[in-house]
């Protein structure tokens, strides 16, 4: 953090006369935009898309009278018997229900997102007095451990922020700004554990609230006692997703607000993506943000089987049904009672096997093999593939029907090298956790290395990243991480070009064109193979080539 002194902001407890006095304002957010309406002391605030409601929303999908906001010493919320629901805090309400909504609380109407917060300009107390960045730093030294620090950076309308962190820190915690929509967060007395679920719980909030969040924490004295260390640990990218299901490239942004929604709710979801893209991580996601979270999450790849020993796993057998069956036993569909069945590359599923998961999709009943009667299942389902499903569908490889029962939603995940932001940020992660299970202190990584690593197309995405970094660590020893220790898929990675005109984009287009000409040259201008060797569909090599200028297969030379 620079040593100049910056603006800092520290939350106190408000005088009673200041909460009888509260005001709210409702923020609403749809793809018309985003508007801020100022409410009422007290009395009845309809929102709506009709004429007549307080505060119209510009949304095909609300309701004329869609719900109503009861204002006065609390905040409740009445749905009108909407047509597509009202969602409050991720539960959907029933015709007439209400419930009480707090500041941060997202409110979900339609397509609409609409945000409750405090109303700043309202009241003559502003809870939110200015201190130096000094004494920030000061508050950090004097506090004794265990204290967490947590650092937020918060893309969001205006007010959000603000709301959401008057409304869940307590008046002991302290907040720094070091630059627009940028916080750090003193938290006395919090645990290592304690700081991560606050600042999960920030993060579920602020994106809820539309916010696009980028968070860490670090805790004293785990991470050490020094401020600069603390600042600079939770600084670091957390290796496991947390609520909000933070991102580091706007790329994904959009992905996280429709799992958002979607998670919830008991849609069958589709994955699609190349190859290494991260799609059994999303689909813990879902999991993890469902109502389902607590629940089994199993899953099974659909190509790593044999098509007798898959239909039993998904689908049990009974006793005898046939040679080695000794016992009775439960398949996956069965076992994940009240949880959610994850089948990666359902494209490979055979078709013998698509016609009885279309009955258990239709019917929600299961029947093992060898028996007489199906049993009931209750079970949501992710489904993931790298192939292109209406390609397949087309050509008679997957059924119509069961193409159309699977995509409820479909969430197409981009590549990696689409997603240039989460290289760094990624690497230095598997770095960390490689050299955590080899017990070693984590590496220094390069500047050299890391523009090594950006120029790389990775055909093969985060799990070729993955696998790059785990071997650099082998091969760096004791040293930092060079572009020497970077062997990628058995060669440097390509040198950006000599033109003073070059940028990163030209240098990543160029080096992923040349790895696919030397995957055609590998396969004698077999596309299918190519295609395999890159880690990608077909339709995705088709469409480089398009891009290219090359519609036709390359043919290897004689």
């Amino acid at each position: 953090m620079a040593s100049s002194e910056q603006e800092t902001v520290r939350l106190q407890d408000k005088p009673a006369s200041a909460s009888r006095a509260r005001r709210y304002r409702l923020v609403v957010m749809n793809e018309s935009g985003a508007s801020s309406h100022a409410l009422p002391a007290a009395g009845q605030v309809v929102l709506g898309r009709g004429d007549d409601a307080t505060v119209r929303l510009d949304d095909a999908a609300a309701s004329r009278r869609h719900a109503v906001l009861h204002l006065g010493s609390a905040v409740r919320l009445e749905d009108l018997g909407s047509a597509n629901g009202t969602t409050v805090r991720g539960r959907k309400l029933g015709a007439g229900e209400s419930v009480d909504v707090l500041p941060g609380d997202s409110i979900e109407l339609g397509t609409s997102l609409a945000v409750l917060q405090t109303d700043e300009l309202s009241g003559s107390t502003n809870p939110w007095t200015l201190v130096t960045h000094s004494r920030f730093v000061e508050a950090m030294k004097a506090t004794k451990p265990p204290f967490g620090v947590l650092r937020l950076q918060v893309q969001a309308p205006p007010g959000v922020a603000q709301a959401v962190l008057s409304a869940e820190l307590s008046p002991h915690d302290t907040v720094a700004t070091f630059g627009p929509g940028q916080f750090e967060v003193l938290t006395p007395g919090r645990s290592a554990e304690a700081a991560t679920k606050l600042m999960e719980r920030l993060s579920a909030k602020l994106v809820a609230g539309g916010a696009r969040v980028r968070a860490g924490a670090s805790s004293a004295p785990v991470d050490g006692t020094d401020a600069e260390q603390l600042l600079a640990a939770c600084a670091a990218p957390t290796s496991q997703p947390v609520a909000g299901f933070l991102v580091r490239d706007d790329a994904m942004v959009s992905i996280s607000r429709l799992m958002d929604r979607v998670a919830p709710s008991q849609i069958n979801v589709l994955l699609l993506g190349e190859t290494g893209v991260g799609k059994e991580v999303l689909a813990t996601e879902v999991h993890r943000r469902s109502k389902r979270s607590a629940g089994p999450f199993l899953k099974i790849n659909c190509a790593a089987l044999t098509e007798s020993l898959l239909e039993s796993e998904l689908f049990g057998h009974e006793k005898g049904s046939f040679t080695g069956a000794v016992k009775q036993k439960l398949g996956l569909l069965e076992s994940a009672k009240a949880g959610t069945v994850f089948l990666d590359e359902i494209g490979e599923l055979p078709e013998s096997l698509q016609a009885k998961l279309l009955r258990v999709l239709e019917e929600r009943k299961v029947m093992r093999v060898g028996a007489t009667a199906p049993e009931p299942i209750d079970v949501r389902f992710v489904f993931a593939t790298n192939r292109d499903l209406e390609a397949e569908v087309e050509r008679g490889a997957f059924r119509r029907d069961l193409f159309y029962r699977i995509n409820g939603i479909s969430i197409d995940i981009p590549p990696l090298r689409e997603r240039p932001g989460e290289i760094e940020p990624l690497a230095r992660q598997f770095l960390a956790e490689a050299a955590q299970r080899e017990g070693r202190p984590v590496p220094e990584l390069t500047a050299e290395a890391l523009a090594m690593l950006k120029r790389w197309p990775w055909p093969g995405n985060i799990r070729e990243l993955k696998n790059v970094m785990e071997r650099a660590l082998l091969l760096a020893g004791d040293a930092p991480i060079t572009p020497d220790a970077i062997a990628i898929d058995g060669h440097d990675a390509p040198e950006p070009a000599a033109s003073s005109g070059s940028n990163l984009k030209d240098e990543r287009d160029a080096a992923e064109k040349r790895a696919v000409l030397e995957a055609l040259d590998k396969t004698g201008g077999n596309q299918t193979k190519a295609a395999e060797l890159l880690g990608i569909s077909r339709r995705t090599l088709v469409n480089r080539l398009t891009a290219y200028g090359m519609t036709k297969p390359r043919k290897k030379e004689p």
